[in-house]
């Protein structure tokens, strides 16, 4: 990364942890396709319930996954127009 690519990515991120899913479903299946995580952050010790299309993207109990949020998904952290969606 150059030093402007890095300043831009700590600007437009508002939260990153690494969690580890401690269930898979903790209150049973309710949807094919979609699994309900529940995990840990391993820096910050959060609880996170994330519902995910487990076909697209498979985690299991265990597993550690790095959850990032940002401000923007432009590369030059220039922010959205919103008229995209």
């Amino acid at each position: 990364k150059t030093m402007a690519t890095a300043a831009s990515a700590a600007r437009v991120t508002l939260f990153e942890d690494i969690f580890e899913v401690t269930a898979l479903n903790p209150e049973g299946k309710k949807f094919d396709r979609v699994n309900r995580l529940s995990a840990t952050g391993t820096t910050f010790e959060c609880d996170l319930l994330l519902d995910i299309n487990c076909e697209i993207y498979s985690l299991l109990e265990g597993e550690k996954m790095t959850l990032v949020l940002a401000s923007t998904l432009n590369l030059d952290g220039s922010p959205d127009d919103h008229t995209s969606y």
